[in-house]
């Protein structure tokens, strides 16, 4: 009998093979079959453990293969960053200005007493600096540097949470938002040349979002609620958006979003399947967290609604159902309205963009819609 021929089985084709189900030859930058289609041709990251938040976010994986030189020695870049925090990066954490001291003075002090809570401050302030620079050669030094100091409090952190005490479970809490402030930030401060796998960056921050209301959860029932009491959301809190250009721009896409959103509910009551319950549920928290615009309330808002979603709607996701793409399209129109904070600048677009172009065969009940929602997020920015 002859021997059956031997091949290796590749787990690293390009997502958009994996896709279709057929064998991917793994070029680069583009491989056979996206080449030839004119396909966005992007690979999935490697994996990574999932113990604690101490993923790396993907983006920045090729970062450490050809790393440059850090932009200054440790002891003048650490206070550089420091520097950052406490006179420009804190002001853009906080919705309301009753928080600003509570980012600038209460929590820097309290990271001076937890490492790792003072590595994730330097990361998200690289990050900020990585973000305000227009030159991606400028931007990358700093890009490296945001990976360092962001693997060494995840390293830490890891370790923390073995180990979680009501002495320390505030820090870790404010350690795990700022991990996932970071992990929000980097496809936008890493520029539009780097891949953007949507359903991968929402699960992530899903998956970050977690470990965040966990600890939240345990500090409700110990006596040290004081270290973030500087920012619980209220329900009724109010904030005052800058009167401009964009402001109008945004609050007339909010209403445009929120009748698209109405017809979506309409379509989806109309058309009674396996699924209805699934949209009708995921719909319905997708249009609270727009319509708590610009604030978030104690469901933290729109960045904070994959961690909502159930289990069943991320399957229809990844299944391609159309009514499923069309409510994450919408999500992603949401995050469009986030645009003004630097942490999820680009996010919506790139989010549509990157569902958007490998779709063939559009059926044409969904054309008007996809063709708005690319429209919303290129022009009304």
């Amino acid at each position: 009998m002859p021997s059956r021929r031997s091949h290796t089985k590749s787990r690293k084709g390009c997502l958009e093979c994996k896709r279709r189900h057929v064998k991917c030859d793994e070029g680069n930058p583009r491989c056979s079959l996206c080449k030839k289609r004119k396909l966005q041709c992007t690979y999935p990251p490697p994996s990574s453990d999932t113990d604690g938040q101490s993923s790396t976010p993907h983006e920045l994986m090729d970062l450490t293969a050809g790393s440059t030189e850090l932009p200054l020695p440790t002891r003048q870049l650490e206070i550089k960053l420091f520097h950052q925090y406490i006179t420009e990066t804190y002001v853009t954490l906080p919705e309301r200005q009753l928080n600003a001291e509570y980012f600038q003075k209460t929590l820097p002090n309290i990271a001076v007493n937890h490492p790792y809570l003072l590595d994730a401050i330097f990361a998200l302030s690289a990050l900020h600096i990585a973000s305000l620079e227009p030159d991606e050669i400028d931007n990358r030094p700093w890009l490296e540097v945001a990976l360092k100091y962001q693997t060494q409090a995840c390293s830490a952190f890891s370790r923390v949470l073995t180990e979680i005490t009501p002495q320390n479970c505030g820090p870790a809490f404010i350690c795990s938002v700022f991990i996932m402030v970071c992990a929000t930030a980097y496809p936008s401060a890493s520029r539009g040349d780097h891949p953007f796998e949507p359903l991968y960056q929402v699960l992530e921050i899903r998956r970050l979002i977690a470990g965040c209301a966990f600890l939240y959860y345990q500090l409700t029932t110990n006596e040290h609620m004081e270290e973030i009491s500087g920012w619980i959301p209220k329900e009724d809190e109010t904030i005052e958006l800058p009167d401009s250009p964009w402001t109008s721009k945004m609050v007339s896409l909010r209403s445009t979003l929120l009748g698209s959103l109405n017809q979506l509910r309409s379509k989806i009551e109309n058309n009674p399947g396996p699924h209805q319950t699934e949209y009708i549920d995921t719909w319905g928290l997708l249009d609270d967290s727009i319509k708590r615009w610009p604030t978030g309330g104690k469901r933290g808002g729109i960045i904070s609604w994959p961690i909502h979603i159930s289990e069943a709607f991320i399957i229809l996701l990844k299944d391609g159902d159309w009514m499923a793409r069309i409510l994450f399209l919408h999500y992603g129109v949401g995050m469009h309205l986030l645009s003004h904070k630097w942490f999820v600048k680009d996010w919506g677009r790139r989010l549509v963009t990157a569902v958007v172009q490998p779709l063939e065969d559009i059926p044409p009940e969904w054309t008007t819609t996809i063709a708005w929602v690319k429209d919303a997020v290129e022009t009304a920015g």
